[in-house]
Formats: structure tokens, sequence, C-alpha cells
């Protein structure tokens, strides 16, 4: 099933201007900070995550006066493509307050609702309330993964669907020796290094997004009573050529839990050191010394009651 875009992306655009007030973490980074705060940044980012929702969509199979939730909202995406399915409900939830007043504010349509909740609990939403239940990279954030299975298994009604999107880090952790964050560092290992020692600080809060892989998914799904339950896992391996400048870059987060990658590098390093770990990377960047191996993987899961 393919899903109306114009409507879509310009209610997506409307959500991901509004960062500015923004007071919690998730918001900032979800609506700013990982673009690096770049508008074109943030165009060319958009046809992925139109990709990763039409197949969260599809896998969902929403039919018309479903009560469908959207766990881990966010910037809306899957939610606003669910309205055009005509279901009875779509239920946008999140932990964020500011993403679901940005959602709330933006959204014009009364079949839509806001609520404060989510994984592992799900605590604000009722068993057996709702016929699709969908998330897109949230699990990745969230330390109980079984207990989370099992709240989407509750709250979903006899032959309920679930459709997930996940990044599947583990198969990118950790990156490949002579690069840092993408970029060839060949010639600069005592600066890489310092970088990298400032940066596993963060491991700590960022371990739920590499402590499982597509194999754990499936087993979650089946532990937690979902039968039919699928799996599609895409992986690649390429090379490729770092579009950003190092300064735009540097202006990027990777995730919630993180700093920009600049903040990092002020941290680990000295104005001099910084100098020529940009000047390094800059001259190599465009050029086929700056090519770099580019790993990554992602799982699409679905299952039913």
């Amino acid at each position: 099933m393919t899903w109306p875009n114009s409507v879509d992306c310009q209610t997506i655009c409307r959500i991901l201007e509004g960062s500015g007030g923004m007071s919690d973490r998730w918001a900032r980074w979800l609506l700013d900070k990982r673009f690096g705060g770049d508008r074109a940044a943030r165009e060319r980012m958009l046809p992925s995550l139109m990709e990763f929702r039409d197949r969260v969509l599809a896998g969902a199979a929403i039919k018309a006066g479903d009560v469908v939730l959207d766990v881990g909202c966010g910037d809306g995406l899957l939610g606003v493509g669910a309205l055009e399915a005509d279901p009875a409900r779509v239920i946008f939830s999140d932990i964020s307050l500011d993403l679901l007043r940005q959602c709330r504010d933006t959204i014009d349509d009364p079949r839509a609702e806001f609520v404060h909740t989510g994984l592992p609990g799900l605590e604000e939403i009722e068993r057996e309330s709702v016929d699709v239940a969908m998330t897109r990279s949230v699990l990745i954030y969230v330390e109980d993964k079984a207990s989370s299975f099992a709240s989407l298994r509750r709250v979903l009604r006899p032959g309920g669907r679930l459709s997930i999107f996940e990044p599947i880090n583990r198969f990118s952790h950790p990156g490949p020796p002579g690069q840092l964050w993408g970029y060839d560092i060949t010639g600069m290992g005592e600066l890489a290094a310092k970088a990298d020692a400032a940066a596993a600080k963060y491991l700590v809060v960022n371990a739920p997004m590499i402590d499982f892989d597509e194999r754990d998914l499936l087993a979650l799904a089946q532990r937690a009573g979902f039968r039919e339950v699928k799996l599609e896992y895409r992986a690649e391996i390429a090379l490729r050529c770092n579009e950003k400048s190092w300064e735009e870059w540097l202006r990027h987060s990777p995730n919630p839990m993180m700093p920009t990658l600049g903040e990092i590098l002020a941290e680990a390093l000295t104005p001099q050191e910084r100098l020529r770990l940009a000047e390094h990377i800059e001259a190599r960047r465009t050029t086929a010394d700056g090519v770099t191996v580019a790993k990554s993987a992602v799982a699409y899961l679905t299952a039913r009651v």
C-alpha cells in the first residue's frame, strides 16, 4: 500500500518547524539536533523517513474503523499517515509533553487523541482497547524490552496487529577502524582515540540502543504471546563520501542521550587539535581518500494477537 505523501509531508514539516521553546531532550533532538539545526539536512532525511513510515503502515494493515495506537509518536509521522486510512481513532502517545503539544497544535483532525504515556508500561492505555499498535525507532531507547512487548500485547484486542520498525545498531557498532563518526581519520589516530574516549562516557545511557538484534526482536515478540510473527531484515555495507561538511556534522547529535559531536570534541580536544582534525577531514572528505565504509541495518516486525 502506498500512502499519500503531500498532506502528510506538509503536516510533518509544520511539526518539525516547531522546535523553538522545546524544553525536553526528546523534542529538542527529534525536531532540531538530529538535523544539526540544518533545514537542508532535514529535507534530505525526509524521503528515508517516509520510506520507513510507509513500511510500518503497510505492516499495520489499518482498516476503516480501527483504533490505532502510535507508540512514541514523536513528530507524528506514523499517526498522520494512519489518519489517511479512515480509522475510528488514532492515539498519539509519547513520554514527551513537548512533542505531544506540538502534534496536538498541528494535527487538525477530530479522530486524533493525544496521551502522555510510553513504553515499557503504556499505563494510560486500557487493556484490549486498540486494534493496531505501531512504533518507529522507539524500542532502541527502552531498557526493558520484554515488558514493552508485554504491554503492546496487553493493549491489543484479539486479532490486533503490531507493526514495528527498529534500527539494528548492534550490526554497525563498533565502527570500522580508521574512521571517526563516518569520516576517514587515517594518520589522526591519537586525536580520534581522545574523541572516542569522550564519546564512550555516554555508552552507558546508550546501552539499550545496542543490546539487541533482529533475532532478539523475534524472540521477545514470541515470548510476549504474539503469533504470526514476521520480520524483514535489511543490512548494508557500502562505500560512501560524507555529504556534510565537518562543521555541519559537528552541530549534529547522534541520539537524544548525547550532546552534539562538536560538544564531545570540545570536551576531548584542545582548540589546536580540533583545527588539525577539521583540516584533515575536510581535505579528504570529497576525495577518493575520504571514502569510508558505512554499515547499517534495520528490521521491520509484524505480529498478531
